[in-house]
């Protein structure tokens, strides 16, 4: 069951278990505090974005590959991003919403693709597939015109799973 051969527990599985289940409960009861915390986060992550697209720039430059102003666009949109996210927190948490609720969509959109394909494999899979697949595209629609319902429901999936792999880092560690 555990990671271990012999009936010992591990600590540090444990110790990671009991700090996502401190976390899950700390977001549940301060879902405000975690999508700002999250803002920061995204902005935060846009500027290591644009340090990182101007190094490889410049390397692509010096190496001469292709130079276009694609870069400097990118570089231009993730300083703009960081910007929103860390200096507008009312703009970067509907935005956390939308980005959410667009990605729900794509993944829904992939999913129903991919069910195509399952359907050749096995129709009862590929049909349950799709259908939980256009489900998923309808909620993601809903949630992007919805971008506070968004925020909650990221909120509740992300203390969700923090809750179910602390549980099950609990359990490993036996």
């Amino acid at each position: 069951m555990g990671n271990n051969t012999k009936n010992k527990i591990n600590w540090l599985e444990m110790l990671m278990g009991i700090l996502f289940i401190i976390l899950a409960t700390s977001i549940f009861n301060h879902p405000i505090s975690f999508l700002v915390s999250f803002s920061f986060l995204f902005g935060i992550m846009a500027w290591v974005g644009a340090v990182h697209t101007t190094i490889q720039a410049r390397q692509f430059k010096k190496d001469g590959l292709v130079n276009n102003n694609y870069w400097l666009f990118k570089v231009l949109v993730d300083v703009l991003i960081g910007f929103i996210f860390i200096f507008h927190v009312g703009v970067g948490v509907s935005t956390i919403g939308i980005l959410f609720a667009i990605w729900f969509i794509v993944d829904s959109i992939a999913q129903l693709y991919m069910s195509r394909i399952g359907l050749h494999i096995s129709a009862i899979m590929g049909t349950f597939s799709m259908i939980i697949a256009a489900i998923s595209l309808a909620l993601g629609i809903i949630l992007l015109f919805s971008p506070v319902m968004a925020a909650t429901v990221l909120v509740y999936m992300v203390v969700f799973y923090l809750f179910f792999f602390g549980v099950s880092a609990i359990v490993d560690a036996f």
